[in-house]
C-alpha cells in the first residue's frame, strides 16, 4: 500500500510538469495518476507506425525523446519533428480510429505515460482551462485536414498561387542605393547606369526611403523650375513613408502590403532592420504561374459592372488556391477583404460616373461610404449580403433634402452594382439606398442617440450591425469624427453595454451537459449547425463589448484580441485559446463554403457535425466549449453592470 502511494505521488509530481496537466486540481491529478499506465521503448523501436490504426490514447513522454517522421508515396522518410521529455504525443488521434499519418520512433530509451481517451474525455469535461489548452494544441493540426480534403477531391486550381514562398527567394539583391545628400542628377545617373527603376536611399547602413522613376518625374522633371529642382537631394525626393517587409516573410504578406499601400516596390530588411534586398511587382509575378496582381489590375481597369463581374471567378479561385496552400484564416480573410474593398470602390466610382451621365452631377458635398458586419470586421471570405451606409458632410438645412436625395440615388446605383457582382441585398435593408442608412454627420449623431433612447431588441440589433463600421471610400475624416463619437458614447455608458451584454449572453452555445453538439431538431436544417449564428457570433459580440468598454476603435476580431492582450484586459493564454477556437470555427466555415461553391450551391454556414471526421468533430466541440468560456469570462468581467 505504501509502495502504491509512493508511485502515485511520483506520477502526480511529474504530471504537474506537463502542460496542460499543470492546470488540474489535486484530486484530478491523483485520479489521473491512478488510471494511467506506463510503457517503455528502447532506442530504435516505434511508439507508433504510419498507416496503423490509432490506439486512441494520449502519450506523455516522461523521459527520453521521440522522432516524428512521414514516409511519402515513393518511400522517402522526412523528419517533421521531435517530442522530448514532458511533452505530449498522439493528441490528434486520441479520439479517432483513423490511421496514424506519421511514425514515432524512440531516439533513445523512452518512457511514456499512457492515458485513454475515456479518461481524457472526463478531464476535458471537468476542466475548461485544460480543454482550452488542448484545443489550442489541436488547432495547429487542423489545416492538415483541409489539405487532405482537397487531395481526396483531386481538385485542380488553375494558377496555384504559391503563397508559401519566402520573400528572400524572389527578392532582388544586391540593392542599388544612393546617399541622402546625392542630388537628383546623380540619382538619375545611378538608375540609368544600373538599369533599375528604383533606388533605396541610405543613411549610413540604414535604409531611409525609396526613389522610383515616378518620384523623379513628378518631383523633378515636372517642376516649373527644372534647374532648381534638379538640385534637390535624395532625402527631399524620396518617399519617406517607407514600407518594409522581412526577408523571411511569405510572398503573400508582401503582396498584401503592395495591395494595401498601392505601391510597386518594397524594401526588404532582416530582423535587425538592415537592408537585405528589394522586392518589385515583377518579382512576385515571375514567382507565380498566374499572379493575383493581374486580377487587381483588371479590377482597377474596369469601367463597367459587366467588366467587374468577369473577375468574379478569378477572385474565387484565389480563395480556393489559398486553402490548398494552407493559408491561415487571417491570411485568407485579409486578402479577400482587399479584393472586395477594391471591387466596392470601383463600383462606387462607376456609380458616380453614371450619376453624372444621368445629369445628376458629381457628389455635391464630401461623403464617406462605410461597410459593416463581417465586411466591416475584415472577415469576409465569400460574397455575403450587403451592409453599408453613407455619411455625408453637414450642410445648411434648406439644402439637406436635395443633397440626401442625391446620395440615396447614388446609394441605389452602388447597391445595384454590388448586387450584380454577386453581393445580395440585405433582407433588413441595411443599405445606403435606405434613408435610415444615409445621413449627414449630425443626423448620424441623432440617429445613434435615438437608438440609445429606445433600446428595444430591434435597435440593439441595428447597433450590433453598425458598430463594426469601417470606411471604404471618400472622406475618411467624416468616419473618424463619427467613430470618435461612438467610442466616447459607449465607453461612458454602462447602460448601453448592459443591453448589449444581455443580448449577447442570452444566446447559448449549442453544447449540452454531456458535451455533445446540439443541432437543429426540425425544419430544412434538421441535424445541422449554423457555425456563424450558433458559434462565431458569440465570440464577435463578446469581444466587441470589451472594445467598446475600453473606448477602442478596432473592428477586426483578431486585432481586437491583440489590443486587449496588450492592454492586459485579457491574459495571453485566454487570447490564444480564443484565437484557436475562432480559427477552428472560421476554417470550417471557409472549407464548407468552398465545397458548396464548387457544387454551384450558395454558402449558408450550415454543416452536419455527424459528417465530420472524429477529429474534426472533437475540434469543433472543444471550440464550442471555448466559446462558452468566452461568455463566462465576459459575464464575470462585467458583473458590476449586469
Amino acid at each position: 500500500m505504501e509502495r502504491r502511494s509512493q508511485i502515485l505521488a511520483k506520477r502526480v509530481e511529474i504530471l504537474r510538469k506537463i502542460k496542460p496537466f499543470d492546470t488540474l486540481k489535486e484530486a484530478q491529478l491523483l485520479e489521473t495518476a491512478a488510471v494511467l499506465s506506463e510503457e517503455e521503448y528502447p532506442a530504435g523501436t516505434y511508439v507508433a507506425i504510419q498507416g496503423s490504426s490509432s490506439r486512441q490514447v494520449l502519450y506523455l513522454t516522461v523521459e527520453g525523446s521521440v522522432e516524428i517522421s512521414v514516409t511519402d508515396k515513393i518511400g522517402r522518410d522526412t523528419i517533421t519533428g521531435y517530442r522530448g521529455s514532458m511533452e505530449l504525443m498522439g493528441e490528434s488521434f486520441v479520439f479517432s480510429q483513423d490511421e496514424y499519418t506519421a511514425s514515432a520512433r524512440a531516439v533513445e530509451y523512452t518512457r511514456c505515460y499512457i492515458i485513454t481517451h475515456d479518461h481524457l474525455e472526463k478531464i476535458l469535461a471537468e476542466s475548461p482551462e485544460f480543454a482550452a489548452y488542448f484545443l489550442h494544441l489541436l488547432s495547429s493540426r487542423l489545416r492538415i485536414f483541409y489539405q487532405k480534403f482537397y487531395d481526396e477531391e483531386e481538385i485542380e486550381i488553375p494558377g496555384r498561387v504559391g503563397f508559401r514562398r519566402r520573400v528572400d527567394e524572389v527578392m532582388t539583391y544586391p540593392v542599388i542605393t544612393c546617399a541622402m545628400d546625392e542630388d537628383a542628377r546623380q540619382v538619375a545617373a545611378i538608375m540609368q547606369g544600373n538599369k533599375v527603376s528604383s533606388v533605396v536611399v541610405m543613411d549610413g547602413d540604414e535604409p531611409r526611403g525609396i526613389i522610383t522613376e515616378r518620384d523623379l518625374v513628378t518631383k523633378v522633371l515636372l517642376s516649373p523650375d527644372l534647374q532648381r529642382s534638379a538640385q534637390k537631394t535624395a532625402a527631399q525626393i524620396m518617399s519617406g513613408n517607407m514600407v518594409t517587409v522581412k526577408s523571411h516573410d511569405f510572398t503573400y504578406q508582401a503582396f498584401l502590403l503592395m495591395v494595401k499601400h498601392r505601391i510597386k516596390h518594397l524594401i526588404v530588411v532582416n530582423d535587425e532592420q538592415k537592408l537585405s534586398g528589394i522586392l518589385v511587382i515583377q518579382d512576385l509575378i515571375k514567382s507565380r504561374e498566374t499572379g493575383s496582381f493581374a486580377i487587381v489590375s483588371r479590377i482597377e481597369g474596369s469601367t463597367t459592372i459587366e467588366e467587374l463581374v468577369k473577375q468574379r471567378s478569378d477572385v474565387d479561385q484565389v480563395l480556393q488556391a489559398m486553402l490548398v496552400e494552407r493559408a491561415t484564416v487571417q491570411e485568407i480573410t485579409a486578402l479577400i477583404t482587399e479584393f472586395y474593398d477594391r471591387i466596392t470602390r470601383k463600383v462606387i466610382e462607376i456609380g458616380e460616373q453614371k450619376m453624372k451621365r444621368l445629369g445628376h452631377g458629381f457628389p455635391p458635398v464630401p461623403y464617406c461610404w462605410v461597410t459593416m458586419g463581417s465586411s466591416g470586421r475584415k472577415e469576409q471570405f465569400t460574397r455575403t449580403d450587403q451592409d453599408n451606409a453613407i455619411i455625408f458632410q453637414d450642410i445648411e438645412p434648406e439644402q439637406k433634402d436635395k443633397v440626401k436625395e442625391y446620395f440615396l440615388k447614388l446609394g441605389e446605383e452602388v447597391v445595384a452594382g454590388m448586387e450584380q457582382y454577386g453581393f445580395r441585398r440585405c433582407n433588413g435593408k441595411v443599405m445606403a439606398n435606405n434613408p435610415d442608412w444615409c445621413h449627414s454627420l449630425q443626423d448620424w449623431y441623432r440617429t445613434l442617440n435615438n437608438w440609445i433612447g429606445d433600446l428595444d431588441p430591434q435597435n440593439v440589433r441595428l447597433m450590433t450591425i453598425f458598430l463594426d463600421f469601417r470606411p471604404i471610400y471618400g472622406e475618411k475624416e467624416l468616419y473618424n469624427q463619427f467613430r470618435e463619437n461612438v467610442a466616447k458614447t459607449y465607453s461612458s455608458s454602462p447602460i448601453l453595454l448592459k443591453f448589449l451584454l444581455q443580448d449577447t449572453l442570452l444566446k447559448k452555445v449549442p453544447v449540452n451537459f454531456f458535451r455533445q453538439i446540439q443541432t437543429e431538431r426540425s425544419g430544412e436544417h434538421r441535424n445541422m449547425l449554423n457555425l456563424k449564428t450558433s458559434a462565431c457570433v458569440h465570440i464577435v459580440d463578446c469581444i466587441r463589448i470589451f472594445i467598446l468598454h475600453e473606448g477602442l476603435k478596432e473592428t477586426n476580431t483578431y486585432e481586437r484580441l491583440l489590443r486587449l492582450e496588450k492592454m492586459k484586459v485579457f491574459k495571453r493564454d485566454d487570447v490564444e485559446y480564443i484565437r484557436s477556437a475562432y480559427d477552428t470555427l472560421m476554417m470550417l466555415r471557409i472549407r464548407d463554403a468552398m465545397a458548396k461553391m464548387r457544387k454551384g450551391e450558395e454558402p449558408d454556414n450550415y454543416i452536419k457535425p455527424k459528417e465530420l471526421s472524429s477529429r474534426e468533430y472533437n475540434l469543433l466541440r472543444e471550440a464550442l466549449m471555448v466559446v462558452n468560456r468566452v461568455q463566462n469570462i465576459t459575464e464575470k468581467y462585467f458583473h458590476f453592470i449586469l
